[in-house]
């Protein structure tokens, strides 16, 4: 039985176009060591959606992100965090690059993983369908930007759609040592 988006309705969708806009201010910093000490409006690495989806109640309150280091996360090619997002049971694979899939019908909260250079990876939120636009936070802070660019759409590797909470289903720990994660 497939289930439900999380983002399906348009109180949920506003709830998190709000949380982002709290991070507009935001300062990327790569967090590693400390990733659960990214703070809206202060520091934060691409992974700062875990935070704006736990701030909304998204996900678990208590999920927590182990510290990951620049130098195991270029070399995992983003494993880690793939299995670690599908671990939670909260999320759905919608595009892989490598199966050859055409790319989805993107919504709204959709989390884009993108091959970034040599250094891993970078994460970004779908935050409008028509024509689709992402968030993902930079040296330049919170920035929203048009997928439909040659670069974004070459890099572009997975998409993950967050789903409801299913009781019982997932993990309190979304561990991405080694995971390709930095910017």
């Amino acid at each position: 039985m497939s289930r439900t988006p999380y983002f399906h309705t348009p109180d949920r969708v506003q709830m998190l176009l709000n949380q982002l806009h709290l991070w507009s201010g935001t300062r990327w910093q790569h967090a590693g060591a400390r990733p659960n000490a990214m703070r809206c409006g202060v520091s934060g690495d691409c992974l700062f959606w875990v935070h704006a989806f736990k701030a909304i109640g998204a996900l678990p309150a208590k999920l927590e992100i182990p510290g990951y280091r620049l130098q195991e996360a270029r070399a995992d090619e983003m494993q880690t965090l793939r299995r670690c997002i599908e671990a939670t049971g909260c999320a759905d694979l919608v595009f892989d690059d490598a199966a050859g899939k055409q790319l989805p019908l993107f919504r709204i909260g959709d989390v884009l993983l993108f091959k970034n250079g040599t250094s891993g990876a970078h994460c970004g939120l779908v935050v409008k369908e028509a024509p689709v636009h992402f968030t993902h936070l930079t040296g330049n802070g919170l920035m929203e930007e048009p997928l439909q660019q040659a670069h974004y759409l070459r890099s572009l590797k997975y998409v993950y759609r967050l789903l409801e909470h299913e009781l019982g289903v997932g993990r309190s720990t979304l561990n991405v040592e080694s995971s390709g994660v930095s910017q």
